[in-house]
């Protein structure tokens, strides 16, 4: 019944964000729903891809309300995470378009301070996917990562991490850990 309930919700959000509603493409998300449910399906019953682990499935009912809240914030983020984009973007074109230049692109070191790699991973990618910004080192002996960024004035502000990064370290925090 867990499979049935979660293919259809697959099917629904692919049917709810597709732009095109014909009969191919709505064959295309029945199918692709389908093979979600096939690949994602053990996830449901507490279970792992490789086989079932005695470790996992005493935890299983923990776990799994962890799973869920960790994607109940990770539904909430892709809104916000757009309107970062959009906002930023915004500010970018109104920095191109002014006749002067008051504004002055740097590299600045930001601070990880994720718990994992990967965490750390997804934050750099979604500084670098918001307009203005690029990830471009990391450091791993500190934690840093180094960002350029479009406009380094008031560099060393409280606030300037906060600035860079768009408060997405706090997000990935709730997703990741």
């Amino acid at each position: 019944m867990k499979k049935l309930v979660f293919g259809i919700a697959v099917f629904a959000a692919w049917a709810a964000f597709t732009v095109n509603r014909t009969v191919p493409a709505l064959a295309i998300g029945l199918g692709l729903s389908a093979i979600g449910v096939l690949v994602f399906g053990s996830l449901l019953d507490g279970r792992t891809w490789i086989g079932r682990s005695d470790a996992i499935t005493a935890a299983g009912p923990q776990r799994r309300g962890r799973l869920l809240v960790r994607m109940m914030w990770l539904v909430v983020f892709i809104p916000v995470f757009i309107g970062k984009v959009i906002w930023s973007g915004v500010t970018l074109a109104f920095l191109a378009l002014k006749p002067n230049m008051d504004f002055w692109p740097g590299i600045v070191r930001v601070d990880g301070g994720l718990t994992s790699i990967t965490a750390t991973t997804v934050f750099a990618g979604l500084i670098t996917l918001t307009p203005g910004t690029l990830t471009m080192d990391y450091d791993e002996e500190n934690d840093n990562l180094y960002v350029h960024w479009i406009d380094v004035t008031g560099y060393g502000d409280v606030a300037f991490d906060d600035r860079v990064t768009g408060g997405l370290r706090q997000w990935v925090r709730r997703i990741s850990e």
